[in-house]
């Protein structure tokens, strides 16, 4: 894979308000690389791979519900020649391509590893989507489209170190062309493994929560303090 210009990465270090166990906000990390398909075709893709930062490393993602995607993010994404849409699933062998697993669209709840995340065969599996997705072979996600991890005893939500800190891995979304993310909108479940209470929030993808900028602010005012005491 040859990652050819980065485009910027939209990542935000939340400050948590509150000793809560809280999935904290919705961030991608953005840029540009281009990769070889079945057959040996070269593409190249504008990558934006969206995550769920976490104040807390127990924390365990669910689903991903209500998502109102922007309209400069409804743009037709690249689907890899031996992926099988939406749902993240390598086959491997010969059908294991470097398109399918850094180049392909898809959304997951977690199980993948590498920077970026490798769609590696049994990655996301599990994965599930919701009737308001448009299925599979969707060009984008619908209005209020979600995807859940079909298998919780999995685990595969689990939060742990990603490109934007604590946090756990959701989605990649590639197209030839420009788009954005930012301002759209999801709402998350998640708890703290098997038999724990769920919880759930909303966030504006790349949008810090008001306790975090509130958080901000203060510490810059205390740093001008600082500098001027």
């Amino acid at each position: 894979m040859r990652s050819s210009l980065i485009i910027g990465a939209s990542v935000a270090t939340v400050i948590a308000a509150g000793a809560s166990a809280d999935i904290t906000g919705a961030f991608t990390v953005d840029y540009t690389t281009t990769v070889e398909d079945f057959g040996g075709t070269m593409v190249t893709v504008n990558v934006s791979d969206l995550y769920l930062t976490s104040n807390d490393a127990a924390d365990v993602a669910l689903n991903v519900y209500n998502l109102q995607l922007v309209a400069a993010g409804q743009v037709n994404y690249f689907q890899s020649a031996t992926g099988t849409g939406w749902q993240p699933a390598n086959l491997g062998g010969i059908f294991d391509t470097e398109a399918l697993r850094y180049g392909d669209s898809f959304v997951t709840i977690g199980g993948m590893a590498g920077d970026p995340p490798a769609q590696a065969p049994g990655g996301g599996s599990g994965t599930g989507l919701d009737p308001n997705f448009g299925g599979a072979s969707a060009a984008y996600p619908g209005d209020l489209a979600g995807w859940y991890n079909g298998s919780p005893p999995s685990l595969n939500g689990a939060v742990g170190d990603t490109a934007v800190g604590l946090g756990v891995f959701v989605g990649r979304f590639a197209y030839s062309g420009d788009f954005d993310l930012s301002d759209s909108t999801l709402e998350v479940t998640w708890n703290q493994g098997l038999g724990t209470p769920g919880m759930q929030a909303g966030f504006t993808v790349n949008i810090p929560a008001p306790g975090a900028l509130a958080l901000l602010g203060l510490a810059g005012l205390a740093g001008r303090r600082r500098r001027n005491g």
